[in-house]
Formats: C-alpha cells, sequence, structure tokens
C-alpha cells in the first residue's frame, strides 16, 4: 500500500505530519468524550467551537472525530474510550479524510494561492461558496461534517456567507470550527456554536506527542522544547525543527536586558528577515509575546494592577500588529524594531512604584 499522502495546507511544518495524518490523539480526553457522547446521544448539535491557543491540537481533535463518525468502529485501533485514542490509518474513512476525498467530509481552509506557491492569507467568500455546494451535492441521508480552520482567517464577506448557513443548517450536518483568536470571530457566529474550550496540553502530553512526531530529537532538547512551549505542540515543533531553542534564547536576552542592545536588536532582525527564515521570525515573535503575557500576569499576581494593565494592552496591540505584518507581507525588521521601541517606552513610564521585576 503506498504511503498516505494529505492535501497540502498553509500551516503545514517540514517534517512533522500534520493533522490528518497524526494516528493518535494524545491529551485531549475530555473534548472527545464531549464530541463522541453527543454524537451517539443522537442529539448532536450543528455547530462547534474548537476554541484555544494556536497549536495545541483543535484541528487535529477536528480530523479525530470526523474520522470516529464517518468511520465507525472500522476507523478505530483500541476503541473510542482509549486514551490516546488511535486509529487504523488505513482504513478506508481514514485514508479518504485525510486525501480529501471523502463525500461526507470537507475541509474549509486557506485556498492555494493563484501566483506561484504557497496560500492566500485569508478563506474568502469563494471557499463558503464551495462549501454549500459540497452540502447540495451530497446525499443528505448520511452524516457530514465540516471543518473550518481556522475562522480566524475568513475575510468578512466570507464570515458572513457561513454566519446563513449556520443559520439554516443543513440536516445531519456538523461544523467544526476551529478558533485560536476569540476576538476575531463574529459574534453571531459564536452565538450559533456550542463552545468546546482547549487549554495548554500538559506537560507529559505533549512530551508524548513530541517523541512521536520526532523520535531522533535527544532527550535534552525535547524536555527543554516542551518547557519552552507551553502546552503547545506546534511551538514545541517549531523549535525543534527551525533553531528555536537558540532564538528562546536570544529574545530572552535581548527582552530582560536593562537597556535596549540596538546593535544586537538590529542584529536579530537582520538575520530573521532573511527568505527562508518565517518560521523562526515566528517563533522569535512567540517569544516575545510571551515573555509580554509573563510580565502581566506577574504584576497582577504582585497587586499591581496598573503595570499589569500596561503590559495586557502592550501585548494586545503588538499580537495585533506582528500578525498584521504576517498577514500583509510588512517590512518584518521595522516589526521588530518598533517593538523594542515600544517596549523601552513602556519600561521607562513604568519607573518607580510598579517598575518591572526581574
Amino acid at each position: 500500500m503506498s504511503e498516505l499522502a494529505a492535501v497540502p495546507a498553509h500551516d503545514d511544518l517540514d517534517g512533522v505530519r500534520p493533522p490528518p495524518l497524526v494516528p493518535a490523539l494524545h491529551g485531549r480526553a475530555e473534548a472527545w468524550r464531549e464530541l463522541t457522547s453527543a454524537f451517539r446521544s443522537g442529539r448532536m448539535h450543528h455547530a462547534w467551537l474548537l476554541q484555544g491557543e494556536r497549536g495545541i491540537g483543535k484541528a487535529t481533535t477536528a480530523f479525530a472525530f470526523g474520522r470516529y463518525a464517518l468511520g465507525g468502529p472500522d476507523a478505530m485501533a483500541d476503541g473510542e474510550a482509549s486514551d490516546p485514542v488511535a486509529f487504523r490509518m488505513d482504513a478506508a474513512a481514514v485514508r479518504q479524510i485525510a486525501q480529501g476525498s471523502h463525500p461526507g467530509f470537507f475541509h474549509l481552509g486557506r485556498p492555494a494561492s493563484e501566483r506561484g506557491e504557497g496560500f492566500k492569507t485569508q478563506i474568502t467568500v469563494d471557499e463558503v461558496r464551495r462549501l454549500n455546494q459540497f452540502f447540495q451535492s451530497t446525499a443528505g441521508g448520511t452524516w457530514r461534517i465540516a471543518l473550518v480552520d481556522p475562522a480566524d482567517d475568513m475575510n468578512r464577506n466570507a464570515a458572513n456567507a457561513l454566519l446563513k448557513t449556520l443559520e439554516e443548517p443543513p440536516p445531519r450536518s456538523v461544523f467544526l470550527i476551529v478558533n485560536h483568536m476569540p476576538g476575531a470571530l463574529l459574534p453571531t457566529i459564536r452565538s450559533r456554536c456550542r463552545v468546546l474550550r482547549f487549554e495548554p496540553l500538559e506537560s507529559r502530553s505533549l512530551d508524548r506527542i513530541v517523541r512521536d512526531e520526532l523520535p531522533d530529537t535527544s532527550e535534552a532538547d525535547r524536555l527543554a522544547a516542551v518547557r519552552a512551549a507551553a502546552g503547545r505542540a506546534r511551538e514545541a515543533f517549531l523549535i525543534l525543527t527551525s533553531g528555536g531553542l537558540e532564538i528562546e534564547a536570544q529574545a530572552e536576552r535581548l527582552y530582560r536586558a536593562e537597556t535596549a542592545d540596538w546593535v544586537a536588536i538590529h542584529g536579530a532582525a537582520d538575520a530573521l528577515v532573511q527568505r527562508g527564515r518565517e518560521a523562526a521570525w515566528a517563533l522569535f515573535r512567540d517569544a516575545l509575546l510571551g515573555r509580554l503575557a509573563e510580565d502581566a500576569k506577574r504584576a497582577l499576581a504582585d497587586d499591581q494592577p496598573l503595570r499589569a494593565e500596561r503590559f495586557a494592552s502592550f501585548w494586545q496591540g503588538e499580537t495585533a500588529r506582528w500578525r498584521e505584518a504576517a498577514a500583509y507581507n510588512l517590512d518584518r525588521k521595522q516589526t521588530i524594531l518598533t517593538f523594542f521601541q515600544k517596549l523601552q517606552a513602556l519600561r521607562q513610564r513604568s519607573e518607580g512604584p510598579g517598575a518591572i521585576v526581574r
């Protein structure tokens, strides 16, 4: 039997199996029970919002449920109640879902770019129309599952088109809507969904996931990546495949410096914006934003609400700005320099009572 290959997606990582090819679901027992119990009960809600940080297993859970609902017992390796939930990757439904050929499963994501390689930066209304054609062209007597991955990438027209479908859902249909940032989703879409919240993975589950995907990684590097990834499998993979341990150390050094080291900052920015270093740039971004979040939480725990509010506000604004820079291919070096300029100004405002604790 030929090796199973999945339909390429915009967020695939080199050397790491994408969600359609992951053979086991680790660390998601609670979400799995909620989905499968509702399905077995015959009172399955038509729309589920899988909400949580990026890279913690939401899409993997969605694909796993698709296999379960459409493949039945033949798709399961050890039964639905096992932990982790394991699948037979040679089962017909599992293979068809991965290859994008199952008549009952539709994966809605960013479309391929019409100019050369890569993918578009948004999910457009044309893609949602393809979803509607899927429901019109498949039999209504069987279950049909649509995965929107992620809803954050839909432009306004696409979101409104999806909303219309959710308002009058086809019979025996299930929408699994992945959402990384709650603020990026139309409230009217959220109001029509049953929310399934995902927390970062526990270290034990994340460690096993990393061992399964990258078995040749040394124990020391694996454990360091698991600690730095804070429960996010995608982050752990990026750390181990894109020089992330060094990037983490560099981000820590530049962020925690008493005064901004502009020579070092310029050097880091020049290296990170080189062609082919998109993953490294994203790791650097996540490392900086993660430290902002840590400072905000620490200030709140130390009963310094003003400092906590400043850092939380800065984190929110920078998260949006870096995301926009990636989406619209803005000047990435300037994005880095502006971050440190703003960080320095924030620290100057925080001198005296409420100053940063290092």
